[in-house]
């Protein structure tokens, strides 16, 4: 099945994690639309460690004043 849905296009602006339960560790990492419309994405341990995976191998392709830092290249 065909998707004709345009994207979206958000971004994270800094806001922080609202976490609602810490066993089972869930909540919820707000990002917001062009539109301004806000986005709730919402996490558990899994789903926020394979971001976290995600954005550390994101920074990791960083090349010259976006090269890795010692803190993103190290945490694992």
């Amino acid at each position: 099945m065909k998707d004709d849905r345009d994207p979206t296009t958000v971004e994270y602006q800094g806001n922080d994690v609202s976490v609602f339960s810490t066993d089972p560790l869930t909540g919820t990492l707000e990002l917001v639309s062009d539109q301004e419309e806000i986005i709730l994405v919402e996490l558990d341990r899994a789903s926020a460690e394979n971001l976290l995976s995600a954005l550390l191998q994101f920074l990791n392709k960083g090349e010259g004043d976006d090269a890795p830092t010692i803190i993103s290249s190290t945490i694992q």
